[in-house]
């Protein structure tokens, strides 16, 4: 009588999906934090297109599965798991393969007529552990598959916690059933949101596909507001009204920003949801920020925004990994990017970006853009966010901004739930520009490397009632030269004037006439072009020294025990990085500082602490003797830690920098954050933590 009640219901489940396009899971997940244990019930439905009588899916091996369906049976399956067949993203298969997964046949009585709805149950344990993903000095980051503990609940696609089948986006709805004082957080639209039985039921329905579902839950106090029809929403770990409602309030000016610049929404809700560890994790309708990261002011206006707009690219416009992440660029080039260019500070931030890809990326770490997927050192981060950033860039500079921004409205509208790719923006681009992009698209995404300009020969001379200007540009890289339309700024007496010049060639001539005679030729000072920076460019900054394949270390034998025993430490944990030569010796050691490599120079009490003072000179700054003066504050030895860089005495295309340690437990801080501080020259820090007090 049971078995017919559940087949019976099941039928009629099926039959509400008849149209259905996408695997529909409907979840229902009791979760006992303490214990790091989950208890789930899905009833899945297939589509017909995609069912048949024996079918595999994955799912995390921490886990039983079985099936309550009368007629599908449930076996394990031995044979290899290959991510390919399961169209994985190599993104989370990757992130995965810390853990491990079991591939189940799952076998129906009588092959599928239509639709299939079937119910599984999976319970077990999921407790990963957060870990540093890369090695300090290359700025790794904390990442976990999954986690259920005490501190709060982390699932996603990389946990495998539902069952995946080659499935590239899915619909759900999910119910939770949490401990009373507990909440969570999901893709979609909450529906259902109560206490019962000393229990928190919630319910949160995803009826536009998905790529994955994500569960977060934690002991949240919650704020919410209407923007128009979006429910703007924000999950603290502690209340917080005042830090609540800045979010809100900037998520609203946003939402309308971006409503305006792309296109409606695509959510009915945009969460800030505050994390155990420090993330800046975008997910569909929510964004996923650490406890400290969210509480820096200047995150409001940077990381935010950022996270707010993956909510069009990446979320609900997704990425066809097949062919490359184009998606965190285009971003950054939409919320930080623009953010600092309303600001007027959009060349600094291009040249930041382009000094990023100078410093860190070589002939040996290069790759296209349509190999990135995601960020996983400082090399990747620049080519797959400064690179893909800078490409965009150059395209708006190609064909204005109107055409630009209708490009990628039409691109929206066109791929809005669907995976698109780089081929899907350059069609967007070709139909309202009315012009082939393929060429442009070709040599930014499939081709490695960057130009390096150079300037030659340029003169001025009088003809008639005006100046003939004469210039020759070459491109100095090993490969073959690239399509460029190069920024040139001609500055007169009382005038300035920028002009576009397109070069095919490794080395072109060039004569501009003018009326006024010029007196100052400057190329691309707007930084305009995606580029290889001349070191004079650039200031000598940290990032030169971490993006050096070949690194001396060089400790002070006139440090007292402890000290000497800390910079050690230091230097041992940054040695760890084995994508780089870092040598480590102490001042006694060496002769002369190496001019062919990058080179720490750690403690006051160095011998070669000289080449840091001298390299000072150029710059306004000075070293005491027991005081660092910094542009007009003076710092003082026994109270802070320094790191000061400046250009190598031997090799000016190199760096030389100092670093001071005033406190041991500072050693640890120092060797994690030092690596995010790239663009700086110089920093001061205070405290154990250390806190940073000064920067520039």
């Amino acid at each position: 009588m049971i078995r017919k009640s559940i087949v019976v219901w099941l039928m009629l489940i099926s039959s509400a999906f008849a149209g259905q396009k996408f695997i529909h899971h409907n979840i229902s997940a009791q979760i006992d934090p303490a214990n790091h244990y989950i208890d789930v019930t899905d009833i899945i439905t297939i589509p017909a297109e995609q069912a048949s009588q024996t079918m595999h899916f994955l799912l995390v091996s921490n886990l039983t599965v079985t099936s309550e369906t009368p007629g599908v049976i449930v076996s394990l399956d031995k044979s290899e798991i290959k991510a390919k067949d399961f169209g994985m993203d190599v993104e989370d298969f990757s992130l995965s393969s810390s853990i491990t997964q079991n591939k189940y046949k799952i076998t129906f009585e009588k092959k599928p007529a239509g639709n299939v709805t079937f119910k599984l149950r999976m319970k077990g344990k999921i407790n990963f552990e957060i870990k540093q993903i890369g090695a300090e000095y290359a700025r790794g980051f904390s990442q976990t598959p999954g986690i259920i503990c005490e501190k709060g609940v982390y699932l996603a696609g990389s946990t495998y916690w539902v069952p995946w089948f080659n499935e590239k986006l899915v619909t759900f709805e999910l119910t939770t059933d949490l401990p009373q004082g507990w909440d969570s957080v999901s893709e979609g639209k909450r529906t259902a949101h109560e206490i019962r039985n000393g229990r928190r039921y919630t319910n949160w329905v995803a009826s536009h596909p998905m790529e994955e579902i994500y569960l977060i839950a934690a002991k949240f106090h919650e704020y919410i507001f209407k923007a128009g029809t979006v429910d703007v929403m924000a999950f603290l770990r502690k209340p917080d009204e005042n830090l609540a409602n800045k979010y809100l309030e900037t998520t609203a000016q946003y939402l309308e920003m971006y409503r305006k610049l792309i296109g409606p929404y695509p959510f009915s809700k945009f969460a800030l949801v505050e994390n155990f560890w420090e993330t800046g994790y975008g997910m569909p309708s929510f964004t996923l920020l650490g406890e400290q990261i969210i509480r820096f002011p200047f995150i409001l206006h940077s990381s935010y925004p950022h996270e707010l707009l993956h909510n069009y690219w990446g979320n609900s416009v997704y990425v066809d990994f097949k062919s490359g992440n184009w998606c965190e660029g285009i971003t950054v080039y939409m919320a930080d990017h623009l953010i600092k260019e309303q600001r007027g500070q959009g060349a600094d931030y291009r040249r930041a970006t382009i000094q990023k890809y100078t410093d860190y990326v070589n002939p040996k770490n290069d790759f296209p853009l349509n190999k990135f997927l995601a960020r996983h050192d400082a090399p990747s981060e620049a080519i797959g966010y400064g690179k893909c950033m800078m490409t965009w860039n150059m395209l708006r500079e190609d064909v204005g901004d109107e055409n630009f921004i209708k490009s990628f409205q039409k691109f929206y509208r066109d791929n809005k739930f669907k995976v698109a790719s780089f081929d899907d923006i350059q069609a967007a681009f070709e139909a309202v520009c009315g012009k082939d992009f393929k060429p442009f698209f070709h040599q930014w995404i499939d081709r490695t490397g960057a130009p390096e300009l150079g300037l030659s020969d340029v003169k001025a001379k009088k003809q008639g009632k005006g100046y003939q200007l004469q210039f020759t540009l070459t491109q100095n890289q090993q490969a073959d030269a690239f399509a460029l339309n190069v920024p040139v700024a001609v500055s007169f007496a009382d005038s300035a004037v920028i002009k576009k010049v397109s070069m095919t060639s490794k080395n072109q001539r060039y004569e501009l006439f003018f009326k006024d005679k010029p007196r100052l030729l400057q190329i691309d000072p707007q930084f305009q072009l995606f580029r290889k920076l001349h070191y004079f460019e650039i200031p000598p900054a940290l990032s030169k020294i971490f993006g050096s394949e070949k690194i001396l270390i060089i400790l002070p034998s006139k440090a007292g025990q402890e000290k000497l025993k800390s910079y050690r430490h230091l230097a041992q944990k940054w040695a760890k990085d084995k994508t780089k030569t870092i040598e480590i010796k102490l001042d006694s050691e060496i002769s002369a500082l190496p001019s062919d490599k990058a080179v720490w120079i750690f403690g006051l009490e160095n011998l070669y602490k000289d080449a840091i003072a001298k390299g000072m000179e150029g710059y306004d700054a000075e070293m005491m003797n027991n005081s660092i003066r910094l542009e007009k504050t003076t710092f003082e030895n026994d109270r802070n830690s320094f790191v000061i860089a400046v250009r190598h005495p031997e090799n000016p295309k190199l760096v030389a920098a100092l670093l001071t340690i005033q406190k041991q437990e500072a050693v640890d801080g120092l060797a994690r954050k030092l690596p995010h501080y790239g663009k700086y020259s110089y920093l001061v820090f205070e405290g154990d933590e250390p806190t940073n007090i000064a920067k520039g």
